[in-house]
């Protein structure tokens, strides 16, 4: 599905080099009946390789996950653009406030796991991750200004498919991610 006629490429899954920009650290809460907050055992970061872009250039944008539990977690292993898959990525026009309309919305039909072996194991304070990259074009941006690109982690896989692992499913919810803010001229 991914190809450079689309104007965006297959994510690279492992680990980056080189210098990647715009990190905010945060934590996730989660809402509690009570009305208190918990921390998530995930974390979602997102971070450009620059903060300034030319309206036709390429974005790299640098997706990790972090255990921040005390004990493992497992993931699906797969790390992909869309609502079937596991990463959602938008932009906010940071001006008016409202998101960048998407023309084309990247969507990748997850596979079902096979075995055990679909997922990885995420040690406590470990990070997973993969490299998505889009020409801004692709992701509507039209125009100069500031623009705010944020995202979600949602696992494609329901609990049932674990294979007896303790995974992080579908239904325990999508994790939001930092804002990184870019700056696109002409």
């Amino acid at each position: 599905m991914f190809g450079t006629n689309l104007g965006y490429s297959a994510p690279q899954i492992g680990a980056t080099s080189g210098p990647i920009a715009h990190v905010s650290p945060i934590q996730q809460p989660e809402d509690t009946a009570q009305g208190a907050s918990v921390t998530r055992p995930i974390e979602f970061t997102l971070r450009t390789d620059r903060g300034t872009y030319k309206l036709g250039d390429e974005i790299r944008i640098e997706v990790l996950l972090t255990n921040r539990s005390s004990a493992p977690l497992y993931l699906y292993a797969g790390l992909d653009w869309g609502e079937s898959a596991s990463i959602s990525v938008w932009l906010k026009d940071v001006s008016t406030g409202k998101e960048v309309p998407q023309e084309f919305i990247h969507d990748v039909v997850t596979p079902p796991p096979t075995s055990r072996e679909a997922f990885i194991r995420l040690l406590p304070h470990h990070m997973y991750g993969a490299v998505l990259r889009s020409r801004l074009v692709t992701l509507n941006v039209q125009k100069k200004g500031t623009y705010e690109l944020v995202g979600e982690y949602h696992s494609p896989v329901p609990e049932s498919m674990s294979f007896g692992l303790p995974i992080w499913s579908r239904e325990k919810g999508a994790v939001s991610s930092n804002g990184v803010v870019i700056v696109v001229g002409e």
